[in-house]
């Protein structure tokens, strides 16, 4: 399992006794001011955006033994009387010193792709754009700049700020990225299927990322500007208004624009649904293969956790 790290936000106790509840299941842990600095143990901190609440921060952890550090704290807190609400949210990082530019890319195109399947696991405040610190990144791979974003560095940028489902920003600063969606929780079994389930995500993600990459097969040769960007947008799947609005185009240049991309090569796919036109990469031509779906690589047991979840709470 890759190196990762868990943020705890909660209400209900005080720091000191957080502080105290995780001491006593031996979890060194001290209350601290408001800081960004990685501890070796961990840390409870203030919170700005919590009304009354904090947050329990762990040090780097790793494999079987760091998810029971991870589930005996939530336990703890839980016993300790800890509370969550809707403003509260767990985040997860992951160490991403040895993934590569097109790694990332390829994480961020398969969250981007499955966001709406994801957000049937959550509440209804952690979907879609409904919580504005963990903002849906539909739109991120369509961003002018995507295409020739060729480093982490440049990616980031990209995005802007952290408040995202999926953060980048924390590259520049912790080495990691962070997952931001997942509501406050004071559940462990809930926690530990989110890191199992997203750990085998970055995994399954690189696996496509060596396999296809970005192959001159796949793209057309000659792309520039907003052709270029059309194809991306499309590799990322668009709708017919989201390209004109995107690109600044009539409806008839945009759909002569698919055309031409057709002619060049583009293996372009359509479907019209309720009088709104999607456009796509054919599957077997995309990044994605027809193949890649949410749950590859996850362990049984969580993708029936999650199987389970989201047919609860569509009741």
């Amino acid at each position: 399992m890759r190196r990762f790290g868990v943020e705890i936000e909660i209400k209900g106790i005080n720091q000191e006794r957080a502080a105290r509840a995780l001491n006593l299941v031996g979890l060194r842990a001290t209350d601290e001011g408001y800081n960004h600095t990685t501890r070796r143990y961990w840390k409870i901190v203030p919170d700005g955006s919590l009304n009354n609440g904090f947050e329990v921060v762990s040090p780097p952890l790793e494999g079987c033994e760091g998810l029971e550090a991870v589930r005996a704290a939530i336990t703890a807190l839980d016993d300790a009387g800890a509370r969550v609400d809707r403003s509260c949210g767990l985040h997860v990082h992951f160490d991403a010193a040895d993934l590569s530019a097109a790694e990332i890319k390829m994480i961020v195109l398969r969250y981007a792709r499955f966001e709406r399947e994801i957000d049937r696991f959550m509440p209804p405040s952690r979907r879609a754009n409904n919580n504005r610190y963990s903002q849906s990144i539909a739109g991120f791979t369509r961003r002018a700049g995507w295409a020739s974003a060729n480093t982490i560095g440049d990616l980031a940028s990209l995005q802007g700020d952290r408040y995202f489902k999926l953060n980048l920003q924390s590259y520049q600063r912790h080495g990691t990225i962070e997952f931001r969606q997942h509501s406050g929780t004071t559940n462990a079994p809930k926690v530990v299927n989110w890191i199992t389930f997203l750990d085998a995500f970055i995994s399954e993600s690189r696996r496509l990322a060596g396999a296809a990459g970005e192959s001159p097969a796949t793209r057309p040769a000659g792309l520039s500007g907003k052709m270029q960007r059309a194809y991306d947008m499309i590799a990322g799947q668009a709708t017919l208004e989201e390209l004109m609005e995107a690109l600044g185009w009539q409806r008839h240049t945009t759909r002569a624009a698919i055309i031409r991309l057709r002619q060049a090569g583009a293996q372009i796919e359509s479907q019209r649904r309720n009088g709104t036109t999607t456009y796509r990469l054919r599957e077997d031509a995309a990044a994605q293969p027809a193949q890649d779906q949410l749950m590859n690589g996850v362990p049984a047991a969580t993708a029936t956790f999650y199987t389970h979840r989201a047919a609860i709470l569509a009741m």
